[in-house]
């Protein structure tokens, strides 16, 4: 028995370090993927820093010249870095508005720290939004946030902090974070990934402070009291679309719109797979719920 419940605690710490711990893309394999902001039609960024308690979030932030009166601040997913917020870019650009962008605690430049799914990284995007409101001049109403996949997770647990904002767009969010580390671990481990999924939950929990039970994008969109726009792809296979159907069930529909389009795409990628089609999609949630926001395209 003695044995059996050490190698249970054992297996659960590591896998808690690949639930908290897992490797990161630098921001020079993810230049190489990407590209440079250039050839998504914005200029050169100013490079930029801001403090979150003990941590330094690395970033970018790009001052639009068409001064549309308006920013989005958009955030990346898991193990990723700003430079996934380009392929979005264009959408922002268009309305003449400034956008930030940076890696969260623990990838790309900032201060290394464990990943902790929304519960840290929430009071981050705070103190960032903060800053971008004392950067660009914009009041809380005109600036909208976005996230893809660990970023739409961390965007909609900060709804409930940002009553004001202009509006949210969450790409392929998770439900929460039991939910999702509990597919990635049937996924890597069938059945005894569900078994192992409380220890290396409460391990994790132990080795980066925080509460796994809290992390709940589904949880926090009942609070949310901006306009929201969930989009998910049907063949999304690492977070299945049941994951932003459940947030969408939670939400306040009179606000809220749920795209789970068949399109073929991998986890977080509708944006690549048929980017105008995307774009339709946003500028006509825009249209109906946010329709001052920035300049009129076209």
């Amino acid at each position: 028995i003695l044995l059996l419940v050490v190698a249970y605690a054992t297996a659960s710490w590591y896998f808690s370090g690949i639930i908290i711990a897992s490797p990161t893309t630098s921001l020079e394999a993810a230049q190489a993927k990407t590209g440079d902001p250039i050839a998504y039609g914005l200029p050169e960024p100013e490079e930029i820093t801001i403090g979150s308690g003990d941590i330094t979030l690395a970033g970018w932030y790009f001052d639009n010249p068409l001064d549309g009166n308006c920013g989005v601040m958009f955030m990346h997913g898991f193990t990723g870095t700003r430079y996934e917020a380009l392929y979005w870019a264009p959408l922002f650009w268009e309305r003449g508005c400034d956008i930030l962008a940076y890696d969260h605690r623990g990838h790309g430049d900032s201060t290394p720290a464990f990943h902790t799914y929304g519960f840290h990284e929430k009071n981050d995007a705070l103190a960032a939004l903060k800053w971008f409101e004392g950067r660009s001049g914009l009041d809380e109403s005109q600036i909208g946030v976005g996230g893809v996949s660990y970023g739409a997770g961390t965007a909609l647990q900060l709804a409930p902090m940002i009553p004001d904002v202009a509006f949210i767009l969450a790409d392929s969010s998770y439900s929460s974070m039991k939910d999702i580390v509990g597919v990635r671990a049937a996924a890597r481990l069938g059945a005894f990934g569900k078994l192992l999924l409380p220890g290396a939950l409460r391990a994790a929990e132990l080795r980066a402070d925080f509460d796994a039970a809290a992390v709940s994008p589904e949880n926090a969109i009942a609070q949310a009291r901006m306009p929201i726009l969930l989009i998910h792809s049907r063949t999304d296979e690492f977070t299945p679309a049941a994951h932003s159907e459940a947030i969408y069930t939670n939400s306040d529909h009179s606000r809220t719109v749920l795209h789970v389009n068949e399109w073929g795409s991998g986890h977080a990628s509708d944006i690549t797979t048929d980017f105008e089609a995307y774009r339709q999609l946003f500028n006509d949630f825009m249209a109906q719920y946010v329709p001052d926001f920035g300049l009129p395209l076209g």
